[in-house]
């Protein structure tokens, strides 16, 4: 008897895995709005904690996303629903000084397909950014290969830790780096419950989680999602330096043009400073000294340097912290006069508004039908006498 050819075998095994019963991945991956998994993990160092999961599902930059956090959705995985498949775009670990790196993707991960069955696979490479939360840059870049399995389908399968029987469970196994078997992660998906049990092999993971399990399911309200401090569509997009943190020597009271990455100043009065208190942005900051601080009775501003890429017609909100000395002045955070890359649009202004306090100001800017880039500015002006200073500086894209 012959063998059969790979090409025979190969027809065989697609012939059988089209006629394999599918499923609607999406009720096994996505939970249901408000469902909340309360969970035990247990740590890559022997230490077990509590912890919650969930998705919250709208539309976001003018896109269906779907993101998976915890309640506070501080932190999380996005995914955008293209309908007949969920695409993964970026894991965004929040927005605090402290934060662990965040990945985002030049193009994404097809996660899955709405339907697929057992034996199935997606796989595509795609270039993958990490952004460091506290220097507020690209850390390093490069291009990794995806790959998700689904694996088997259980009619009933019981969870080891708990003993709890769940009916209808598919397993997936997904790898960050298929070239890795560190980055191996095993997901056990119920179907209306989403993951109830989740084992990984990367001990370098930033949440420190081994194994992850459901112990109760319930329903609770959660909370609008933060946007992160990056375009996760547009990953070049933010304030470069935003926290002032990557400085060439730590020089107190030195020049912003000399020793501040992205930031130039307009005056010798436009410095780096570790003076006085932080609002949790790390310990350097940016004083616009007035003639009572050692300065002169001049306008000040701080810069960046280059353009900040952004797409043209959308809305971004520029926000930071500010601290006024004198009520006298003006301190402000805005876009530059709204002098853009490709066409200019009407500014907007964050304004201090108390005195001798961290205060925390937003505004909102849609640029103009044809800017492709922006600069944004931290300004004191008005009287002039007392300093200024402004810290953790973000840009968000809000539609």
């Amino acid at each position: 008897m012959r063998t059969l050819s790979t090409a025979l075998l190969l027809f065989l095994l697609v012939a059988v895995a089209a006629g394999a019963q599918t499923y609607d991945t999406y009720n096994y991956w996505l939970m249901p709005q408000g469902l909340v998994a309360q969970t035990s993990n247990l740590l890559w160092n022997g230490t077990t904690v509590p912890g919650e999961h969930c998705f919250w599902r709208g539309s976001l930059w003018g896109r269906t996303v779907a993101l998976q956090g915890d309640p506070s959705f501080t932190s999380y995985d996005l995914f955008v629903d293209g309908g007949s498949r969920l695409e993964y775009w970026a894991t965004f670990r929040g927005n605090g000084y402290n934060a662990p790196v965040s990945h985002s993707f030049g193009s994404p991960f097809y996660w899955m397909n709405r339907f697929m069955a057992v034996g199935n696979a997606m796989e595509n490479a795609l270039p993958v950014k990490a952004l460091d939360s506290q220097l507020r840059k690209v850390s390093s870049s490069g291009t990794v290969t995806m790959r998700l399995e689904v694996n088997a389908h259980y009619d009933t399968w019981t969870l080891p830790e708990t003993g709890v029987t769940y009916s209808d469970v598919l397993q997936v196994t997904f790898w960050s780096d298929k070239n890795v078997p560190a980055s191996r992660e095993v997901y056990y998906l119920a179907n209306g419950k989403g993951t109830i049990r989740f084992e990984s092999s990367n001990n370098g993971e930033p949440s420190g989680v081994r194994v992850s399990w459901a112990t109760s399911f319930v329903n609770k309200a959660v909370n609008a999602p933060s946007l992160p401090w990056f375009d996760p569509f547009q990953n070049t997009t933010f304030v470069p330096n935003g926290f002032f943190q990557d400085i060439t020597s730590g020089v107190n009271g030195g020049l912003v043009s000399t020793y501040m990455r992205s930031w130039s100043g307009i005056s010798n009065d436009v410095v780096i400073t570790t003076d006085g208190t932080d609002p949790g942005a790390g310990n350097w900051k940016i004083a616009l000294r007035g003639w009572t601080g050692g300065g002169d009775s001049a306008a000040d501003a701080a810069i960046t340097t280059a353009f900040i890429p952004v797409t043209p017609g959308k809305t971004y909100r520029l926000s930071g912290w500010l601290w006024r000395v004198s009520a006298s002045d003006n301190l402000y955070l805005d876009f530059n006069d709204g002098l853009g890359q490709g066409g200019n649009f009407t500014d907007g202004q964050a304004v201090a508004t108390a005195t001798n306090t961290w205060e925390y100001r937003s505004v909102d800017v849609r640029v103009g039908p044809s800017t492709t880039g922006i600069k944004v500015r931290c300004v004191r002006d008005g009287a002039n006498s007392g300093n200024g200073y402004c810290d953790g500086i973000q840009l968000q894209p809000v539609d």
